[in-house]
């Protein structure tokens, strides 16, 4: 007997349609010039994404990006999926955050989710793959539900609880925010198992009873994302949905896997975001022939998004290469994090004097993506966190992700 993934491992899965070569990323926007010839080099992809149509609804957006083959691409080709690794995950991200900002970090968690389980299932060759063959058949998308409520310092802790039953664990906690709250079919939390020292990785299904959605995520950007809360009472969750359990709160190769993943998929998420409004700085000031001191600040975003990219690729590469590896994988992954958010600030001080009174007009596609690309900063771990992790690692002492530690 398998476990009941919709899909259903154990079923054949579908022949995976054939593969496009990788190829640049698309070039919506408002006629993307030479610059896009810097920011659009190195990356690559099969996705296609078309831009938002008119009244779709971010979930209906959400849907038909899975629909299209974005669920499975993360997943091994043996099992269905689209067998798309670390780099090119990154650029089917950064194509989607240049015409959807909300479906793109929305679809990041599931694209790092499931990337983080192909990435487990290559390291300990374990029935994982069921689980994953299921989410390749079905089309699944997988919500990412770590997050908790209040948020946390330390976002290793889980303050869900997971009590021991005959078939599984019952699990009692709500998750807050959530992305792919109501598109995703199922979805992967962490619990602490009532008791002990340890902490579980599973999958639940999202219709599992005792599991609802309860209200949205009242942010002012990334509104069409699909973020809600997801209160878990007593849910059921059978042995075989569970695909991890090891001790709480210690930094292993899933911590570090799923850092790495989430660093450089992130990256590339607002890397196309960033891009899409250098598209509308550069096109307003071609419009109106006005160059003079505009070209330098629009040289100086360029270059600070140019290095980003570049860095982002660079380790998304050496960490599927195993050339950077272990604790220097996750300093890494923690320094990109950071310099992410500083970038993001440094484009913005550069693109303002540009685009001006359309990044506060109402309506503006540009003054949209400014508020878009804020929630960069709000993404874990805590940028308190990050540069003492980076300085930590260097200096020989042990990383920590809880400020008071």
């Amino acid at each position: 007997m398998t476990p009941a993934v919709p899909g259903g491992p154990g079923h054949p899965a579908p022949e995976p349609p054939p593969r496009p070569g990788p190829g640049p990323s698309p070039k919506p926007g408002p006629g993307p010039g030479p610059h896009r010839e810097l920011l659009d080099a190195g990356w690559s992809t099969v996705l296609r994404p078309e831009p938002p149509r008119a009244g779709a609804t971010g979930a209906e957006r959400i849907r038909s990006l899975a629909a299209g083959g974005y669920a499975a691409l993360p997943i091994p080709e043996e099992f269905g999926g689209g067998g798309a690794g670390l780099v090119e995950m990154a650029g089917a991200q950064r194509a989607l955050g240049l015409v959807d900002p909300s479906a793109a970090v929305a679809l990041n968690m599931h694209a790092f989710t499931v990337g983080l389980m192909a990435d487990y299932w290559q390291r300990h060759r374990d029935t994982s793959w069921m689980l994953l063959e299921g989410i390749a058949g079905s089309g699944a998308l997988v919500a990412s539900a770590f997050a908790e409520p209040g948020g946390s310092p330390n976002f290793m802790s889980s303050r869900s609880e997971a009590v021991e039953t005959a078939k599984g664990y019952r699990v009692t906690g709500v998750k807050y925010p959530c992305s792919l709250a109501t598109t995703a079919t199922l979805v992967c939390l962490t619990a602490r198992v009532t008791g002990t020292d340890e902490t579980i990785l599973a999958l639940c299904p999202r219709a599992s009873p005792g599991l609802s959605v309860e209200g949205e995520w009242p942010s002012l950007g990334m509104t069409d994302s699909d973020t809600a809360r997801l209160v878990l009472r007593d849910v059921e969750l059978d042995d075989r949905l569970v695909f991890h359990r090891g001790p709480a709160d210690v930094i292993d190769e899933n911590v570090i896997s799923g850092m790495a993943w989430f660093a450089v998929l992130l990256t590339a998420t607002y890397h196309g975001v960033l891009s899409a409004l250098l598209d509308e700085a550069y096109a307003q000031v071609a419009t109106a022939r006005a160059y003079g001191p505009r070209t330098a600040l629009l040289g100086r975003a360029t270059r600070e998004l140019l290095a980003l990219g570049g860095a982002c690729r660079q380790l998304g590469a050496d960490v599927a290469s195993g050339a950077l590896a272990g604790r220097a994988a996750l300093a890494a992954s923690v320094g990109l994090r950071a310099s992410l958010s500083d970038t993001r600030d440094r484009v913005l001080s550069a693109v303002t004097p540009v685009v001006g009174s359309r990044l506060y007009g109402r309506g503006q596609r540009a003054a949209a993506l400014l508020v878009d690309s804020a929630a960069v900063h709000h993404h874990p771990p805590s940028l308190l966190t990050c540069d003492e992790a980076v300085g930590a690692f260097c200096t020989g002492r042990e990383i920590s992700f809880d400020p008071a530690g």
